[in-house]
């Protein structure tokens, strides 16, 4: 793993050493900040739930080209898990890091 200290000086960090199936689109090289622990914990919670991260059997390159492109990953059997369930790895698996819950609103 990797970590860093974001600051009021420094909101965001670029880079990219890290373990691709827990990723949000770091890939598009594009500086960004907590929100992206947000996304790990919903590739986190789709681990716990089916045993595996999404593109776990993939390449990393492969991996990569289905995060960044591909879109949210799925639950596989989305009729056996609860609709709370589903509603929050929703809310942390938007692509779009400005429609990604953060860590308060999850709380909440």
């Amino acid at each position: 793993g990797l970590c860093t200290q974001l600051t009021p000086e420094q909101s965001k960090w670029s880079s990219v050493v890290r373990t691709t199936n827990w990723m949000a689109s770091v890939f598009t090289h594009k500086p960004y900040g907590p929100k992206v622990d947000i996304w790990s914990l919903g590739i986190v919670g789709i681990e716990m739930v089916e045993g595996d991260p999404p593109y776990w059997m993939e390449t990393s390159v492969t991996a990569q080209e289905l995060i960044s492109t591909g879109g949210t990953p799925k639950l596989q059997n989305t009729r056996q898990q609860s609709a709370c369930l589903r509603d929050s790895l929703n809310c942390c698996l938007k692509t779009d890091e400005d429609r990604r819950w953060s860590a308060k609103e999850l709380l909440e």
